[in-house]
């Protein structure tokens, strides 16, 4: 995987309209789909965004929504549930460990030059709001890794959740 002239082009052409460019991977036989940011830590200082497992148009539809949302002073924070982001769910946001760049973010880390800059991961529920770390997440449902710390158990059901004033994605078109 590598940033050749036209897509290097394209990226900076985004970037100068809209603040970024969102890279997507299909998935494969080899993994799972990976949406991420490109442009977040260059326009606004905020860490890019990351999406795995995700339909690729949804994840690049929360792309966009979160890119318009930072832009007007959204500050997503690591380790905070985030609502009104996907249908009727709370979103939580983990710090990607520089680590996993090269397999989950290897665009942004060719764009930023190796490891400058922060990443974050989207992670989603179930419809149920079950989420992956927890036991009664679907067996058959593998395609999300988790690459940062989760709540401790000591959080239980009481979480903190940020409000996005917005309609969610899916409601309203």
């Amino acid at each position: 995987m590598s940033i050749t002239g036209d897509l290097e082009k394209r990226i900076w052409n985004d970037i100068a309209l809209y603040g970024w460019h969102v890279i997507k991977v299909q998935e494969d036989e080899y993994g799972p789909s990976l949406v991420h940011s490109i442009g977040f830590t260059h326009s606004f200082k905020h860490p890019e965004v990351l999406v795995i497992g995700l339909d690729i148009e949804a994840a690049h539809l929360l792309i966009n929504r979160l890119g318009d949302a930072i832009r007007d002073g959204l500050e997503l924070q690591s380790g905070q549930f985030y609502s009104n982001l996907i249908e009727s769910v709370d979103c939580y946001f983990t710090s990607v460990e520089a680590a996993n760049y090269d397999e989950y973010a290897g665009y942004a880390k060719q764009f930023y030059g190796e490891n400058n800059f922060s990443l974050l991961q989207c992670i989603y529920p179930t419809l149920s709001n079950v989420y992956p770390w927890q036991t009664e997440w679907p067996e058959q449902l593998k395609q999300q890794p988790i690459l940062g710390p989760t709540p401790s158990a000591s959080q239980g059901e009481v979480r903190q959740i940020a409000r996005m004033s917005e309609p969610r994605l899916g409601e309203n078109g």
